[in-house]
C-alpha cells in the first residue's frame, strides 16, 4: 500500500510501524494525510497477524494539527463564513474519526512523542494506548487559541482520564503546552525517553506486547476501551468475567500456566 504524506513498515513480524511524514509541515494533518490514515487503520482492522502498532512523526515534531495552509482544506473550509452542518460532513468527522478508528483498532498503539504534539497530534497521542515521550515532547491543545472550542477529537474524554478532571480543565481552557516533564508528572505520558532512544524504547515495549496472547492483548484493550464508559463497576466486572472465560479455553493460556509452574517448581 502506497502512501505520500504517511509511511508504513514492519519493521518485525507482528509489529507496524506507521510515520506521520510530512516533516517540512511538523507532520500537520492535510486532508490528505488524514485520508491515507483512513485507509491504514481501514486495513489495519483486517490484519489479525499484525498485532502491536507504533505511532510517530519524522524529523523533529510529532504532528502539529490541521495544516491550516493545506490547499485542500482552505478549498472545503473557505475563510467566508461556513455553513456548520457542511463543515460537519467535510471536515470535522473526517478528523475526529480518526481517533474512533484508533480506539476500534484490536492492535495496541504506542505513540512514540517526538517534539510537539500540538492541535490533532496531542489527540492522536490521547488516542494511543500507551505514550512514551522524548525529552522535547510537548502537548499543546491549540484549539481554544484560534477560537475554537478546547473539546476536540476526544480531549474532553481522554484527557480528565489522564490527568484529572480540574487539571484538564485548566489546560483545555488556558490552551497552554504541556513541557515532556510536566507531562510524565501529571500522568499524560507514561515515561520520557532519552531523543535518540525513542523508537528503540517503542520497539522494547512492543516486543514485550507480542510476547502475550493474542486474545490477551485485544481482550485488554476491549476491557479498558468499555471501563471509560461503563455504568458501573458490576457491567465491568460481567465484561471481565466473560473475557476470562474465554481466555482460559485457549492454548496460549495452558501454555502460559505450564511455563509459570515450571518456573515455580525451580
Amino acid at each position: 500500500m502506497g502512501f505520500e504524506t504517511i509511511k508504513f513498515k514492519e519493521p518485525e513480524t507482528g509489529i507496524g510501524l506507521i510515520t506521520l511524514s510530512r516533516p517540512d509541515r511538523l507532520n500537520a494533518l492535510s486532508l490528505d494525510m488524514v485520508g491515507e490514515l483512513h485507509a491504514l487503520f481501514l486495513a489495519l482492522m483486517e490484519r489479525k497477524d499484525l498485532r502491536i502498532l507504533i505511532l510517530t512523526g519524522e524529523g523533529r515534531g510529532f504532528c502539529s494539527g490541521a495544516d491550516l495552509k493545506d490547499a485542500r482544506l482552505r478549498q472545503e473550509f473557505p475563510t467566508s463564513y461556513p455553513d456548520p452542518t457542511v463543515h460537519l460532513i467535510a471536515i470535522q468527522k473526517r478528523y475526529a474519526d480518526l481517533v474512533l478508528e484508533m480506539r476500534h483498532l484490536s492492535q495496541p498503539i504506542i505513540a512514540a512523542v517526538n517534539g510537539a504534539a500540538a492541535g490533532g497530534g496531542m489527540c492522536l497521542a490521547l488516542a494511543s494506548d500507551i505514550v512514551i515521550a522524548g525529552p522535547k515532547a510537548a502537548f499543546t491543545p491549540s484549539f481554544i487559541n484560534i477560537g475554537l472550542s478546547g473539546g476536540e477529537m476526544g480531549t474532553t474524554f481522554f484527557l480528565p482520564q489522564k490527568v484529572g478532571s480540574g487539571r484538564a480543565a485548566e489546560i483545555l481552557l488556558t490552551g497552554r503546552t504541556v513541557d515532556a516533564q510536566e507531562a510524565e508528572k501529571i500522568g499524560l505520558v507514561s515515561r520520557i525517553v532519552e531523543e535518540n532512544r525513542l523508537l528503540e524504547v517503542a520497539m522494547e515495549i512492543a516486543k514485550t506486547l507480542l510476547a502475550k496472547s493474542p486474545m490477551g492483548l485485544r481482550f485488554t484493550k476491549e476491557a479498558l476501551n468499555l471501563s471509560l464508559t461503563a455504568p458501573s463497576l458490576e457491567a465491568v466486572i460481567e465484561f471481565e468475567n466473560r473475557n476470562q472465560s474465554m481466555c482460559c479455553s485457549t492454548p496460549d493460556f495452558f501454555k502460559a500456566v505450564e511455563a509459570f509452574m515450571k518456573r515455580k517448581r525451580v
